[in-house]
């Protein structure tokens, strides 16, 4: 069974992980560590099952005090790539990005994890000028891995010619330079392709000139 497949099944009884400073975008992967007894609970039902997992990001101090938190609607969801039980019964696991999806109810149950019925988040219009912007974006990817001689950039390069999707490539661009929780869950919550192109368009292009910056700084 393919990702998308594991996780359209999973979607009517979904798992999440309600995390503050996490953000699991399509196309990228995100470790975490599992110390916690009902979410060790939830990776070994997971692990076992079908393998699928939702973060849940936790906006604010406020909505952390909530009972329970209060986690933002749109989600990322995930597929186990990688799980690492310790001899504690904590685990290392590592979640590959899938889709976005939105909360649609929050479900009884008996776990002590939460459970909730999700929605696929999908583009609902055509976007005329996405194959621009996905070139714009390949381009400036191009220069920053040239500028930037590194393996980080180097791999993002590689990996945004191998994206043929524009909705695709600016996930990979953005889950590679986009550090904080607000600016990753901005891409998330971006369901349409052009708007996502233009933020990952201005996290290349900042970070193209934060490089170039740096080099021309005198020492």
């Amino acid at each position: 069974m393919d990702d998308l497949a594991q996780v359209s099944r999973a979607l009517q009884s979904l798992p999440i992980f309600p995390l503050p400073g996490a953000v699991l975008l399509p196309h990228t992967m995100v470790p975490l560590h599992i110390f916690e007894p009902r979410y060790r609970k939830m990776t070994r039902d997971c692990d076992k099952g079908l393998r699928v997992l939702a973060l849940a990001h936790i906006p604010d101090e406020l909505a952390a005090g909530e009972k329970p938190p209060r986690v933002l609607p749109v989600i990322g969801v995930g597929v186990l790539a990688r799980v690492d039980p310790l001899p504690d019964g904590r685990f290392n696991i590592v979640l590959r990005g899938v889709l976005r999806a939105r909360i649609e109810e929050e479900l009884p149950t008996l776990e002590p994890y939460r459970l909730v019925r999700a929605q696929v988040l999908a583009p609902r219009r055509a976007a005329p000028r996405a194959g621009a912007h996905a070139d714009a974006l390949r381009n400036l990817i191009l220069a920053l891995s040239s500028a930037r001689r590194s393996e980080e950039t180097l791999a993002l390069a590689q990996l945004a010619a191998r994206a043929r999707d524009p909705g695709d490539l600016a996930d990979v661009v953005a889950g590679a330079l986009l550090a904080t929780p607000r600016e990753r869950q901005a891409v998330l919550d971006a369901v349409e392709v052009e708007p996502r192109l233009e933020l990952a368009i201005e996290a290349a292009a900042a970070t193209l000139a934060e490089t170039a910056s740096g080099a021309s700084a005198p020492n």
